[in-house]
């Protein structure tokens, strides 16, 4: 399967619009002095991270039979600080909300995402360390 993307600079600041493939807009980028006019590529890596290992994450949850009503994710990167400032240490956390989780069900999820199934995380885990942490909140 190819993913694809196309981008249009306008002339203002460091702005691209971006389209999907499958025609999804996006705003990425900066104005001229620095102030954010949508996400910055490096938050969209992040998002991306978030959102593959989540979306795994339900799946795995779902499979296992668990009654997940909800859940927080939250990813944070830090990067190298010299070219081409990769990033060199990931930690995604993640808040499940619901009733009876398992927690080692929980492990065992992230665990195969970690291992296996998160491509996003694959490609981030070339260059940065990865972990993560979870909490389970009784609703």
């Amino acid at each position: 399967m190819a993913h694809k993307a196309a981008l249009t600079w306008n002339g203002n600041g460091y702005v691209f619009d971006g389209i999907t493939g499958k025609g999804i807009q996006v705003q990425i980028g900066t104005d001229e002095a620095g102030n954010p006019v949508g996400a910055g590529p490096k938050e969209l890596v992040c998002l991306a991270l978030g959102s593959c290992a989540g979306s795994n994450l339900v799946t795995m949850m779902k499979k296992m039979r668990q009654q997940v009503d909800k859940i927080e994710i939250s990813v944070e990167a830090q990067q190298a600080d010299t070219d081409p400032m990769v990033f060199t240490h990931v930690i995604s956390r993640y808040t499940l909300y619901g009733k009876q989780i398992d927690p080692a069900k929980v492990k065992k999820a992230l665990d195969y995402i970690e291992e296996k199934y998160c491509g996003v995380l694959h490609m981030v885990n070339k260059t940065a360390k990865t972990e993560y942490a979870f909490e389970i909140v009784e609703v």
